[in-house]
């Protein structure tokens, strides 16, 4: 149902945008743009995820049939509101941070260092790619893999629920974030 939501959603999104469909998909390649500058200038670093999550809101208004006469400043409105929720959860974030213990990162630390030196020489890589991120966006990245198969899908779904989004806008944000982790570790493999 929430495929369906979303497709259907989309598409009457795209048709309150403009009755051309081509001109549509102008104007919202133009309001994402607009909303990522937004995030941006606010320096939030996940300017695109945020984007993505003030279009799922967007879309679903307007799939539930609620007419929005300017969609461009409805999304500008959300984006306001999503800004906010975003600078709360940093602040919830950055204080449950305080709370983990260094001995299990150093535990982690330590067990990757007793890999095979060709292992070694990627876990490195890894590393160096890993503290390149955020501190946010490593430990989501590590929280969001950290699991057994038993578990996985309820831990991501709370670690979605803490974080106040989505399951799906969950994936979004570390698929990208996995992508950019093993580009970076690619070229960190291929210079040793």
């Amino acid at each position: 149902m929430a495929e369906i939501l979303t497709q259907t959603g989309f598409d009457k999104l795209l048709l309150t945008l403009d009755a051309d469909r081509e001109q549509a998909g102008a104007k919202y390649e133009s309001l994402r743009v607009r909303l990522i500058k937004f995030f941006e200038w606010r320096n939030c670093e996940r300017a695109e995820e945020l984007t993505d999550a003030v279009f799922d809101r967007v879309i679903k208004k307007v799939a539930m049939g609620e007419q929005i006469e300017n969609i461009a400043a409805y999304a500008a409105t959300v984006a306001q509101f999503i800004f906010k929720e975003d600078c709360r959860r940093r602040e919830r974030l950055f204080e449950s941070i305080e709370d983990v213990p260094e001995a299990q990162i150093a535990a982690q630390a330590n067990a990757f260092a007793e890999e095979s030196e060709t292992e070694d020489e990627r876990m490195n890589c890894l590393e160096k790619c890993l503290a390149e991120f955020s501190g946010e966006n490593r430990r989501l990245v590590i929280a969001y893999y950290d699991t057994d198969e038993r578990t996985m899908i309820a831990t991501r779904k709370r670690l979605a629920d803490e974080m106040k989004i989505s399951l799906n806008i969950l994936r979004i944000r570390v698929c990208r974030l996995k992508a950019k982790l093993e580009d970076c570790t690619r070229d960190c493999c291929r210079k040793i």
